[in-house]
């Protein structure tokens, strides 16, 4: 996690984030009125940066589990191997270790943050009954339930940011006939679900002329729809939807939408507000409707 977050400090020191097209630093000039935004243009500019910030959230960039390296715990965990941990023992049924996170990054003399918070988990089990018993005789590993509350703040040469995510999900193996790693590599198709994710993204220019943004957002991960990863994919999200609300501001412009965020895989997702689909690529953040 602490490299992925000096990723995010070096692209926010001057690199194009991921999905930033519409986040760029506009200078106030009071001789100019700016030109109205259409209904629409409002929509897919928020539509993009709800993307942008759940997909930057589910990746780690913000802090905690990137999910598209499936089940590895972050390197904040007390638990965190450099080897695989092979889970097999029953014992391991709800073991819940946790973490109090308190560090410092700082990269050369003006890329600096600090991240606080907690980290903890449980490993969870399924119940298998053998045919014609009455009772269950054993249990299976199967993933684990994670919650993480962090805070991170921070400054580059240009900008200070401030990051909150709290996050309560279940994580599970999908292809059951691999024995169940964590930190390794022997599952391929991971879901995320029955859970809630907060994140919220505040970023400040130093030069006081120019526009601060912000997207606060909340999410909800359920049992029908589940979010599916493919580690065969390139952790693409293949399937599984997100319900939303997020308020948001930037350059200049305030906006607040409630709606779903239904994954196609390929990279690919639709955004539903007001009845109205908004097609995203993920990769680039490009938003076409239809």
């Amino acid at each position: 996690m602490k490299l992925k977050l000096k990723t995010l400090l070096v692209a926010l020191a001057g690199t194009t984030l991921f999905y930033t097209a519409c986040q760029k630093e506009v200078k106030l000039n009071p001789k100019v009125v700016p030109p109205p935004v259409s209904k629409i243009d409002t929509v897919s500019l928020a539509t993009s940066q709800i993307i942008r910030n759940i997909t930057q959230t589910l990746s780690g960039a913000y802090g905690g589990v990137n999910i598209s390296k499936g089940l590895i715990l972050p390197d904040l965990t007390t638990i965190r191997q450099s080897k695989p941990l092979i889970i097999g023992l029953v014992n391991l049924c709800s073991f819940f270790p946790d973490t109090i996170v308190n560090y410092k990054t700082v990269i050369g003399d003006t890329i600096k943050s600090e991240t606080t918070g907690l980290f903890k988990f449980y490993f969870s089990c399924d119940t298998v009954r053998a045919p014609g018993a009455k009772y269950p005789d054993f249990t299976d590993l199967n993933g684990y339930v994670a919650y993480d509350s962090l805070a991170t703040t921070g400054q580059t040469p240009s900008a200070l940011f401030v990051h909150n995510i709290k996050a309560f999900y279940e994580a599970k193996a999908l292809d059951k006939d691999a024995l169940l790693a964590i930190n390794g590599s022997t599952n391929k198709l991971i879901s995320f679900n029955n859970g809630s994710i907060k994140s919220f993204v505040d970023t400040a220019s130093i030069k006081k002329a120019q526009i601060p943004s912000s997207i606060h957002a909340y999410y909800t991960l359920n049992n029908v729809n589940k979010v599916t990863v493919d580690l065969t994919k390139n952790g693409d999200i293949t399937a599984g939807a997100i319900t939303f609300a997020a308020i948001g501001e930037v350059n200049g412009i305030k906006w607040y939408y409630e709606g779903v965020i239904n994954f196609l895989g390929n990279h690919k997702a639709s955004v539903v507000i007001k009845n109205k689909t908004y097609n995203v690529d993920l990769l680039t953040g490009k938003v076409t409707t239809t």
